[in-house]
């Protein structure tokens, strides 16, 4: 598992003036421990420039790196509008997840769907995990998704729709030390565009190459 300084959870809310020709930028605050370090702080500003996703601290008191990015695509540009809230989370096997809501109901995620909050009317778990036990029942990768009060399970690598949503599934979870995160992308029905550029998006995150620059300037990279 990665350290609790390597991950993440921040909340921001799109703005009119967040918006330009060329990005989109918010400010973000962490929602879950505010109280140790984080891989860039408890406040950084969030930028989707270029398709990717661009953390930078604002300060280095809690903050492991001065910024951190990944590969996202073009869904989150193209899906929010000001008010909406945008949540993106690291966890401990290393995967991203990313939502977007609007007036508490889900308009978009992508990556470890299982991981952050998709609104009032959306859930989406994981299949029971085998133990070590012989009695114990075998590890499962499904991802069992409600909307609305339809039901669907979900294993394979495709595109499906469950109600007002388009589910794309790019890889399933792996159990494990740390284990692998699921990657996934959801999306409302409304814009063909928008279908397309989230199926995209979840692809290009599960192919992504991290990219991490240290308070002395050092960089390094990773595939997440």
């Amino acid at each position: 598992m990665i350290h609790p300084s390597g991950v993440f959870a921040y909340e921001a809310e799109f703005t009119a003036d967040g918006f330009s020709e060329s990005d989109v930028v918010l400010h973000g605050h962490e929602y879950k421990n505010t109280d140790i370090d984080r891989l860039v702080g408890h406040n950084p500003t969030i930028r989707f420039w270029r398709d990717r996703l661009v953390l930078v601290a604002g300060e280095q008191l809690h903050s492991r790196l001065r910024n951190f990015s990944f590969g996202i695509g073009d869904a989150v540009p193209l899906s929010a509008r000001p008010g909406d809230q945008l949540y993106v989370l690291r966890t401990g096997s290393g995967g991203i997840g990313l939502s977007l809501l609007r007036e508490n109901r889900l308009v978009l995620a992508i990556g470890a769907v299982t991981a952050v909050p998709l609104g009032m009317n959306v859930a989406v778990t994981m299949g029971p995990r085998g133990g070590k036990l012989i009695n114990n029942p075998p590890t499962d990768p499904r991802l069992d998704f409600s909307v609305d009060g339809e039901t669907l399970l979900l294993r394979e690598r495709g595109v499906t729709r469950i109600g007002d949503y388009e589910v794309y599934i790019e890889r399933s979870w792996e159990d494990g030390i740390p284990g692998t995160d699921e990657c996934v992308s959801i999306a409302r029905v409304d814009s063909q565009e928008i279908n397309i550029a989230s199926v995209r998006s979840a692809v290009i995150l599960g192919q992504s190459e991290m990219k991490m620059t240290s308070w002395d300037g050092s960089e390094s990279s990773r595939n997440s």
